[in-house]
Parts: structure tokens; C-alpha cells; sequence
């Protein structure tokens, strides 16, 4: 194995045990590279509160009677969501719309 190759199995290991270093404290790695490892690794997942399809149709089942016909990912109000398609009792088929990040729940 390479001396440099080493170096940077070293540093992706020790990293995230001690912190974040800096370009100082290891020999070869440029400032740059350093900066754009710190802004990939304090990037924090979207939070999502419907994570399912299945998730979604139970919070549309809560709130509106009728049996699911359809359910498909969507965009709703510009956010990942559920198009999700009932058929009432009546024999009506109406669409409901669940925003994934809001966790809000909408008849179209």
C-alpha cells in the first residue's frame, strides 16, 4: 500500500472519531478537500414524517371512508407526497393528496 493511499484511510477512519482537522494537522490533504468533506458530513437527511406509501395510505384511511384504489408518489405543494386514489360507498371516486414533510392530509 501507498503512503498516500494509507494517509487517506487514516484520515477517513480517524476523522470522524476526533472532529474535523485541519489541513495543518494532515500533511497532503489541501484545505479544499478538507472543506468539502466538512460540508458533506454536516448535511442532515430531509425529515420526513410519511416515509411510506403503506404510512400514507393509513393517515388517508384515518380521516376519509372509502377503499384505496391506487396510491402513488407525487409532489404536493412542492414537497414529496402520496397521490392516493378512493372510491367512496356512494361509488365516488375522489383523490387525496399527503404531503410527505408536512404530514398533511388533502382531498383534491
Amino acid at each position: 500500500m501507498k503512503f498516500g493511499s494509507m494517509l487517506v484511510l487514516t484520515t477517513c477512519i480517524l476523522i470522524p472519531f476526533f472532529g474535523q482537522a485541519s489541513s495543518a494537522q494532515l500533511p497532503g490533504i489541501g484545505a479544499a478537500s478538507m472543506s468539502i468533506a466538512a460540508q458533506t458530513s454536516k448535511k442532515a437527511p430531509q425529515q420526513l414524517k410519511v416515509r411510506s406509501r403503506e404510512q400514507a395510505i393509513q393517515l388517508v384511511k384515518r380521516q376519509y371512508q372509502g377503499k384505496v384504489l391506487k396510491a402513488q408518489s407525487s409532489r404536493v405543494n412542492g414537497h414529496p407526497g402520496y397521490r392516493v386514489k378512493l372510491i367512496s360507498s356512494e361509488g365516488v371516486v375522489f383523490y387525496v393528496s399527503v404531503d410527505a414533510k408536512t404530514g398533511s392530509v388533502r382531498r383534491n
